[in-house]
């Protein structure tokens, strides 16, 4: 099973829990999945449109992703960190 690592933003709105493992075998599958459970995430994760949320960065086993690379497949014990984007100057 994956696991879903993600920050406060995320852990403050279930509960405090900062990771979950999913069943999946797409980085896509695994945040449905996290969606599904959660639902109070799916602003968080997907856009309107339901692509992923364009201000969050994704990684796999610390390997950024891009958004074209939601599709990659995962497997037992991957790690995947979603994290919001930091602006500033």
């Amino acid at each position: 099973m994956p696991r879903i690592r993600f920050t406060n933003l995320f852990a403050e709105r279930i509960g405090g829990v900062n990771s979950v493992d999913v069943q999946a075998a797409t980085v896509e599958a695994s945040l449905r999945a996290l969606t599904d459970q959660h639902p109070i995430l799916t602003p968080l994760v997907w856009a309107k449109d339901g692509a992923l949320n364009p201000v969050m960065v994704m990684f796999l086993n610390d390997r950024q992703l891009g958004a074209a690379e939601i599709g990659t497949p995962v497997s037992p014990g991957d790690e995947i960190d979603i994290v919001p984007a930091l602006e500033g100057g």
